[in-house]
Order: structure tokens, then sequence, then C-alpha cells
């Protein structure tokens, strides 16, 4: 699921064949209903209705936030993902006992074989028999286009695959089919793990491992018998405690700089925290303000070379919940907590019972869904599963997935008669129908923006600007369209005309280059504090870059400001290289000739 017919298309194609089997099943669904004269009972649990509160509280902040589209993907993504929940609920059933309908077999088995080709794909990306889909940066990838993106996967479905395994083990429960396929799906991921070289991943899936196991060899009631005073016990966790600091010490040698560049994206996130902590800056909002408050981080003297070395471009918190609290605040947050606590509150196991002779079909689906979860939460806590499309799809299906197997309380119960049913399902297949017409033109729109991007890359601006033209009314609410439309404006000469699309872009994207753009246009128009200004923002976001700091160089230098020149010339000959390139020795070279062009000034004008 990748097109290099699409802008992006690594990422975007996933999302457009999601909405297209999405449509499609919404309609097969709602045109079904049409026709059906049952009613149809409806029953709610707490979990369900927390979900329809997060989805409404997200409403309430998009709608609230200042420059959001109803276009978001992201929101469409959880609204499109909410009834496909519900949907999954409804199509995963049991009989008098606990054993799977076919329906429910068909999707579980679906769900192992997707983790399954996956591994088998990085198997092949591994010995070099296919190659990699996004250039030679990343070895195995899977078609997720990143390692880590790919690690996440991979961490939904071996604990998922091992709990069906290895509880059903010596039971005379599910096909031996089913089971087969959960053991290869195991074993191929747990094989291909590795060589994703993602820590993060590494300790998630671990994590959702001891889970089945803990469950599979009793080792609460085995821990009670043998840690039966508060010494042992101390002296248990105590041991855990050391085993667990020698492992995540010993995982951190690996990329210690990676740490160390987490550790910085979660302090400048603390800080967004912190003056925005009841509602957060907004809906989908963190990519845009992070690369603010991390150039006025550093913009205030903030910092150490270490980490000036380290900052980047940041889209993500790599910490979901640090981005939870940062752009839908504290409330946020206690609501998706709420969640999480009510799939595992509502335990299948009765803890006065045989727990062997509770492993139903059912409860073994528990377990193993209960255990995919946490290893997707666990991974939350070092990356962005939830706002990785296909990662995010697996997290809703296992929620979906715990919640029909729990035993929760039913907290709100009704029947929707058969009018009321057919009235609903022609607002479906209308709002349906709606959204597949629109989506249709945005994905050509899609198609031609790449059209575009190919053709600036190329040196042709002329060509894209035209192009961008068309596409401002389709595309004008992705700030990173904006983006390209005003750079390319620039490149042909049109300042003025570019100014009024890469403003607008500052309340929607938010990565250097565009600061770096603005900086260059501003100074073609002769306006030396904006140009001055946007790159000061430029370099502060990313402070090891030489690029703005060589345009600021250059800025002081035109404007006679040879003191201002002269120091950021020497700043950039003395920058700490983070990779050495050419570019970045044909820069420092430049800056030495210009330090000595200076000096060798009759007249220092500006000094």
């Amino acid at each position: 699921m990748t097109s290099n017919e699409l802008y992006n298309g690594l990422m975007i194609a996933k999302m457009f064949y999601f909405y297209a089997v999405t449509a499609l099943l919404l309609l097969s669904i709602a045109f079904y209903l049409v026709f059906k004269k049952k009613s149809i009972t409806i029953t709610l649990s707490l979990l369900d209705i927390l979900i329809l509160i997060y989805l409404a509280y997200n409403f309430l902040r998009l709608l609230t936030t200042n420059y959001s589209s109803f276009q978001d993907d992201y929101f469409i993504w959880l609204v499109l993902l909410t009834v496909l929940y519900f949907l999954w609920k409804y199509f995963i059933t049991f009989d008098e006992g606990d054993k799977l309908n076919k329906t429910a077999i068909i999707l579980f088995t679906v769900f192992l074989l997707s983790g399954l080709l996956q591994a088998l794909y990085g198997i092949l990306q591994l010995y070099n028999i296919s190659p990699g889909i996004a250039s030679n940066q990343f070895k195995v990838i899977g078609t997720l286009g990143n390692p880590d993106y790919f690690g996440g996967y991979i961490d939904s479905v071996a604990p998922f695959a091992l709990g069906i395994f290895l509880l059903a083990k010596n039971k005379k429960i599910f096909t031996k089919f089913f089971i087969i396929i959960a053991l290869i799906s195991f074993l191929g991921c747990l094989f291909i793990l590795p060589s994703t070289l993602s820590r993060a991943s590494w300790l998630a899936c671990g994590a959702g491992i001891t889970f089945i196991f803990w469950h599979k060899y009793h080792f609460t009631e085995k821990l009670k018998t043998i840690f039966n005073t508060k010494i042992k016990m101390v002296s248990v966790v105590a041991m855990i405690l050391i085993i667990s600091l020698v492992i995540i010490a010993g995982v951190y040698q690996i990329k210690p700089e990676s740490a160390f560049g987490r550790l910085l994206l979660w302090k400048v996130s603390l800080n967004i925290i912190k003056e925005n902590s009841l509602v957060g800056v907004g809906f989908n909002k963190f990519d845009v303000v992070y690369n603010n408050y991390q150039a006025d981080y550093f913009a205030k003297g903030n910092g150490s070379n270490t980490e000036k070395l380290l900052a980047d471009n940041v889209r993500h918190a790599h910490n979901e919940y640090l981005q939870i609290s940062a752009e839908i605040g504290l409330i946020g947050l206690l609501i998706f907590l709420g969640i999480i606590f009510s799939a595992f509150k509502f335990s299948v196991i009765n803890n006065d019972l045989n727990t062997v002779k509770q492993l139903t079909e059912k409860v073994i689906i528990n377990l193993s869904a209960k255990a995919g979860l946490i290893a997707l939460l666990v991974f939350a806590l070092f990356s962005f599963p939830l706002h990785i499309l296909p990662n995010l799809i697996n997290f809703v299906f296992l929620l979906a997935v715990t919640s029909k197997t729990n035993n929760p309380v039913i907290v709100k119960e009704f029947t929707l008669n058969s009018l009321v049913i057919k009235l609903s399902a022609i607002f479906v297949i209308a709002i349906t129908s709606f959204f597949a017409v629109k989506y249709v033109q945005l994905y050509q729109a899609y198609f031609k923006w790449n059209d575009a991007f190919m053709a600036a890359k190329g040196g042709y601006f002329n060509i894209a600007e035209k192009v961008y033209e068309n596409l401002n009314p389709e595309l004008k609410y992705n700030g990173e369209f904006l983006f390209f439309y005003g750079a390319s404006l620039s490149a042909v000469g049109n300042y003025n005309e570019a100014i009024k699309f890469l403003e607008p872009a500052k309340q929607k994207f938010s990565d250097p280059n565009l600061y770096v753009t603005l900086g260059q246009t501003y100074d073609r128009l002769n306006d030396f504090n904006k140009a001055e200004s946007n790159l000061l923002h430029a370099s502060n976001i990313t402070p090891c870059k030489l690029f703005p700091k060589y345009l600021l160089a250059k800025l002081y230098y035109n404007y006679n400001m040879t003191e201002k020149a002269i120091d950021k010339a020497n700043e950039i000959i003395n920058l700490k290289a983070k990779i050495k390139t050419t570019a970045a020795d044909e820069i420092k070279t430049e800056m030495k000739t210009l330090i000595e062009k200076i000096n060798a000034s009759p007249v220092k004008a500006g000094m």
C-alpha cells in the first residue's frame, strides 16, 4: 500500500486505501440495514461510553482550535475508527460455550496474517531479496517506511499470536490451522524484530510476552506462596528494579544519542504542557507548536551543546501520553487513561476459581488482546504508534476485542426500532457518499501535488507554481502545501505573492525550511527585520544546522553589519557538524573567506 504517483505516497496511499475500504464497508452495511425489518438492541459498557466521550472531546477541541479544519486527517481517522470499533464488537461473537463464531475467526486470522506478512516482507528486506520502499535510508521497514513504525506493528501482533498458541496449548479449543497460524506469526515477528534496532519495540514486545507468560504459569499465585513475608516482597521488588535498570542501561548503550534526543524532546514537551495544562494547545497541533517552543528554548540561552547538536525538526513527542497532554490537555489525557483503565479493569478470570479450567476461547482471546495492548502502550512511552495509521487501526481493533471479551457492567442499553434503523442507514449512505466523492477529489489533488513537487525538484518552478495555483482551493487547509506553493512563487521571483501563502503556512506548519524560505523572501523584498527574525527562528529550531546561520551571516554582510557578520561566520566555523558533508565544508570555507574580506576592507562599516 504505497504509491509513487501520490505526494508522500508511502503514508498517503495507506490513508486513501483505509478510506476506500471503510467507505465500502459502511455502504454495504447501511444498504443491508435499509431492508432489515427487525429491531436492534444496543448495549454500551463503560469503555464504550468513554471512547465516545473521547471522540466528542476531540471534536470540541477541533472546533475551538484556531486554524483547524474538519478535513483534518487525524480527526477523520478517529471518527472512522470509532465506527469500526463498534462494528468489530458486533461481528465478534461467541456461542454458549465461549467458542468463536466464523466471522470472528476470520477477523483474528486476518490480523495474525497481517503481522506474518509484514514479518516475511521484513525478512526479505533483511536478506536483500526485496528492497525497502523508502530508498536506502532504512533496510528493514516492512511496508511502513520506517523501522520504528514497523516495530510498532510487530509489537501489536506478536504477543497476541503467542497468547493464542501458548494459552491454547494442550487444550481442545480453536482449530489446528488457527493455532499454527498463530505460532508461525509469532516466530516470524520474533525473528525480524531485533533487526529493526528499535529499542522501544523490543521493550514493548517483551512486556506483552511477559503478560502472557505471567498468566500461563500463574506467577501471581506462585509469588504469593514463595514471597509470603514483607522482607521477601521487598527483596523481590528490589531484584526486579535492578534487573530492569540493567536492561535499560544495556539498551541505552545501543544508541545513546537517540536517548539524549528524546530527553530534550520531552523537556520541551513538558514546557508546552506547563503553559497549556488543562485543555492543551489544540487538536493535532503538536507538530505546529513544538518547533516554536524548541526555538524559544534555545533563543533564551538554554540548552547544552549536546542538546543543540541533537535538536531536530520534530513532528511527534515520541511519547503518546505527553503528546495527548500537550494537544488536548490533562482533561484529554484523563479520558484516554480512563479508556485504558476500563479495558483492563474487568477481568474475565475469576481469581477464586482454577485459572486453567477457565481458559476458554473467549478468555484466551481476551488475554491475548490485552497482551497486544500492553505492548502498544509500552511502545507509546517512547514512540508515536497512535499517529501511524496501521498501528492505530490495530490499537482500536485490540480495544474492541478486549471490550467484547471482558465481563463489564452494562451502563446503558436501548433498542432501535426498524424505522430508526432505516433512517440512520439512509443518513450513513448520504454521509458516506459525500465523503467518498470528496476524497476522490482529494486523491486526485495529491496526485497532481506530486507532479508539482517533482517539477519543483527538477527546477521547473514555473510549472510547479501553475499546478499549485489550481490545487489551492482543494489543499489550502494543508500547511505543508501552502509552504510548497509559497516557495515556488518565491523561486520564480513573485515575492509579494509568496508571502501571502508562506505567512499563513506558519499557523499550520513549523518546519525550519519554511522560516528559511520566509527569511530569503523578505530579504529579496529588502525587509531586513523580518528576514532576520525568520532566519533566527529557523536557526534556533535546529542550532546544529549551518544553512540558516550562513544566510544570516550573508544578510548581515549585505547590510554592512560587519560585527554581526563576523560573529555569525565564526559561529559557523566553530560549529561541530552533526554529519560531515561537502556542503558543510564549503560553507565553512566561504565564511573564512568572508571574514578575510571584511578584515581586508579599509573601512569596516557598521563597526
